[in-house]
C-alpha cells in the first residue's frame, strides 16, 4: 500500500488530482484544512504489470471507444443460403449493444429501476425524487450500504450536489470514516465483555487471551468466567485455557466472583466472561450490573453482532448503556451482508469501537478497530448487494472476499 498527501485550493480540486493520478481505486484516508486550502491523504495499491493493468489505465471512454471501433471493423459472417439476400449496397451491420445512445438509455433505465426499488423498500431519502441524478445515485449508494436515513441526510448536506458521482462517494466514505468513533484497545487491566447470547463474547475472550500470551507470555493473563447460564460455556473456556496454558476460574455468584476477582486482579490482563443477556431482559441486565459492581476498576466492553438487524443493534446499545460501557467489540463481521447499520448505530450513539472480530480463527480474526477498514468493508459489501435489486444475500464467496480485507 502507498500513501501520499495532496494539497489543493479546495476538496474538489484535491479529489480531481487524486483521481487523475491514481484512478477510482484510491482511498481517501483523511482531509483537513491548511493555510491556503486543504491537504488530502490518500492510499492506493500498486497494480501488477499485466495487460489487465495496462488496460485499466485507460479511461472508461477510451475502452468503450476501442470496443466500438473493433466492432465496426470486425468482418461480418457470410449469409447462409437460406437467409434473406442483401444487396451489394447494404450498409454495415449495426451492433446495437455498442450503440452510444442505447447504452446511455440502458444505464438510465437501470438507474431509474434501482431508485424505484429503493423507494418501494423504504430506503430512499426524503424528496429523493426531486433531486438531481447525482444526488439520487448517492442515495442509492447509501441505501445499498444500509446507512441510517437520518445520518445519510446529515452527511449528504456536507457534499456538493454538483460533484461527479465518484467524487461524492469518496467524500461520503471520508465523512463516514471521520465520524465513526474508535479507540485504542487496552493491553492490560481488567476487561469484562457483555452482550446478548450468541454475540461472540467467549470466542473474543479466547482471542484476546491468545494474543496476550503471544506478546507477553502465559503467566501475565487469567480468565474469570461468570457464565453459568449457557450449557458448556465454562467448559469451552477451560478448553481454551488448557491449550493456552492460562488459568480459568469460574464463579457462580457475585460474592464468589468478587473473591476470585481480588486474587486475579494482580495479573497484567484479567478477562471476565459474562452470561448473555437479552436487551429486553431488564431483570437480567440488573443482575449483570450487580455482578460488575463487585469488580472495582473493571472496564466493560459491549459485543455488538454486525450480522444483526440495525434496529436490534440500536436497542442493544441503549439497553446496555447503564452498565457504563467503555467501547464496543464489533463481532460476527464475517456473517454480515451489510455493515451500514452497525456503522450508523456507533456514530449515532457515539460509542467507540475497540476491536473488530471478523471470523472464528483464534487469535487471528481479532483486530484493533480501524474506521477506514470498516467503511471499506461496508462499501465492498454494498457492491455485492447492488448486483441484484432484489437484495439477495451475499454468497459465501462474497463473504470470504470481504473477510480478506480484515
Amino acid at each position: 500500500m502507498n500513501v501520499k498527501k495532496y494539497r489543493a485550493a479546495d476538496t474538489r480540486q484535491a479529489m480531481k488530482m487524486v483521481k487523475a493520478a491514481h484512478g477510482p481505486d484510491a482511498v481517501v484516508l483523511d482531509c483537513y484544512s491548511i493555510d491556503g486550502g486543504v491537504e488530502m491523504v490518500v492510499s492506493w495499491e500498486d497494480a501488477e504489470l499485466s495487460q489487465a493493468a495496462v488496460t485499466s489505465e485507460l479511461s472508461a471512454v477510451d475502452v468503450l471507444r476501442a470496443r466500438q471501433e473493433a466492432a465496426k471493423q470486425a468482418p461480418t459472417k457470410p449469409q447462409t443460403e437460406t437467409g434473406p439476400s442483401q444487396g451489394s449496397g447494404a450498409g454495415p451491420k449495426v451492433v446495437w449493444s455498442q450503440d452510444d445512445e442505447l447504452l446511455t438509455m440502458k444505464k438510465e433505465l437501470a438507474s431509474m429501476k434501482t431508485l424505484l426499488m429503493a423507494q418501494l423498500k423504504g430506503h430512499s431519502w426524503k424528496d429523493a425524487d426531486h433531486q438531481v441524478p447525482e444526488q439520487c445515485q448517492l442515495n442509492q449508494f447509501m441505501a445499498a450500504m444500509d446507512i441510517d436515513p437520518e445520518l445519510g441526510r446529515k452527511l449528504a448536506e456536507q457534499i456538493p450536489s454538483d460533484e461527479e458521482d465518484s467524487i461524492q462517494r469518496e467524500i461520503f466514505k471520508m465523512l463516514l470514516s471521520r465520524n465513526l468513533p474508535v479507540i485504542a484497545p487496552p493491553s492490560s487491566g481488567a476487561i469484562a465483555l457483555v452482550g446478548p447470547q450468541g454475540s461472540g463474547k467467549t470466542t473474543t475472550i479466547a482471542k484476546l487471551a491468545a494474543q496476550h500470551v503471544l506478546t507477553h507470555g502465559k503467566d501475565s493473563v487469567a480468565i474469570l468466567s461468570t457464565d453459568n447460564a449457557r450449557v458448556g460455556a465454562q467448559e469451552q473456556l477451560r478448553a481454551y485455557g488448557s491449550i493456552l496454558q492460562v488459568p480459568v476460574h469460574c464463579a457462580d455468584s457475585p460474592d464468589e466472583a468478587a473473591k476470585i476477582y481480588r486474587v486475579l486482579r494482580k495479573k497484567t490482563l484479567l478477562l471476565v466472561d459474562t452470561a448473555g443477556v437479552s436487551f429486553r431482559d431488564r431483570q437480567g441486565l440488573q443482575q449483570l450490573e450487580a455482578l460488575l459492581s463487585v469488580m472495582p476498576d473493571v472496564s466493560v466492553y459491549l459485543n455488538i453482532p454486525a450480522d444483526g438487524q440495525s434496529h436490534v443493534q440500536k436497542e442493544i446499545i441503549q439497553a446496555y448503556q447503564p452498565l457504563n460501557i467503555q467501547a464496543a467489540v464489533v463481532s460476527r463481521i464475517d456473517e454480515a451482508t451489510r455493515l451500514g447499520g452497525v456503522i450508523s448505530n456507533l456514530i449515532d450513539s457515539k460509542l467507540p469501537a475497540a476491536w473488530f472480530s471478523n471470523g472464528p480463527n483464534v487469535p487471528r480474526n481479532l483486530s484493533k478497530a480501524d474506521a477506514g477498514k470498516l467503511v471499506k468493508m461496508a462499501v465492498r459489501m454494498s457492491t455485492f448487494f447492488e448486483r441484484n435489486t432484489q437484495a439477495t444475500p451475499a454468497t459465501d464467496a462474497d463473504r470470504q472476499r470481504v473477510s480478506a480485507l480484515g
